[in-house]
């Protein structure tokens, strides 16, 4: 069976769950992923998201500093409503290699799955707030730039 084959020759697979053909399931943030008959976009996911010191062979102190600028990022994203785009920016990324040279940039698509874990843990911990209370008022609004740029405020109580 071509997974069974995959799973041995690619250590990536042990993060994965084959769902369709052309699918797989990140088994620690349950992303969906489009699948082509190879693990890059698996690869990318996992580093991009789950680095640490066994596959990048880095220190525990880089270990925790990436994770700290990473959750850095998603704050300043949430915080400001910055597109996720702005890590494309030449600017930006110039003036975060100045901070910090060795500090590699999240793409993307793994700022969106980070932003969108950070979301569902406030989700919990709004529900759980919830459960104590009588009434409640919540606000949000979603929307896209004129480049596309998709937007979410936070809600408020």
């Amino acid at each position: 069976m071509e997974p069974a084959r995959k799973r041995r020759i690619s250590p990536v697979w042990e993060h994965f769950d084959l769902i369709t053909p052309n699918k797989v399931r990140c088994l620690l943030c349950s992303r969906e992923l489009g699948y082509n008959n190879n693990t890059s976009s698996m690869l990318r996911h996992y580093r991009a998201l789950y680095e640490n010191k066994e596959e990048t062979g880095a220190s525990p102190s880089h270990a925790t500093r990436k994770q700290e600028l990473d959750e850095a990022l998603v704050s300043m994203i949430v915080k400001d409503t910055q597109p996720f785009t702005v890590v494309d920016d030449v600017g930006f990324r110039a003036f975060v290699s100045k901070l910090d040279p060795n500090y590699v940039i999240p793409t993307r698509q793994a700022l969106k799955a980070m932003v969108e874990a950070k979301y569902e843990l406030a989700k919990e911990k709004a529900k759980a707030k919830m459960e104590t209370v009588v009434a409640v008022s919540l606000t949000s609004d979603m929307w896209t730039s004129i480049n596309m740029d998709a937007s979410i405020t936070k809600a408020s109580f």
